[in-house]
């Protein structure tokens, strides 16, 4: 079933003055730009700290390599213990 042409050019009309009648008023405008200055006088300097927003070093090589390693193979064990209990459970490892 095919709609009229003058269908679907009357709702179209309607449509549309529906929505030249909106009591919407004007976007409101972001006013953070112009006032940039003022929340930069208002904040701490910046120092070193801020310039680099990572962990900073000294790290011990041997701890960090460690847990490094360590969530690694307890990822890699959790997958392997995840598999094998599947075998086991459909029956193909017995």
């Amino acid at each position: 079933m095919m709609i009229g042409r003058s269908a679907v050019l009357r709702t179209t009309k309607q449509v549309a003055a529906r929505r030249l009648q909106s009591t919407a008023g004007t976007p409101k405008m972001h006013k953070a730009k112009d006032c940039w200055q003022e929340l930069e006088k208002t904040r701490a300097p910046k120092d070193h700290d801020d310039l680099h927003l990572v962990f900073h070093p000294p790290y011990n090589f041997a701890v960090t390599t460690s847990f490094v390693i360590g969530i690694a193979a307890a990822g890699w064990g959790l997958m392997a213990f995840g598999s094998a209990h599947q075998q086991y459970k459909q029956g193909y490892w017995k």
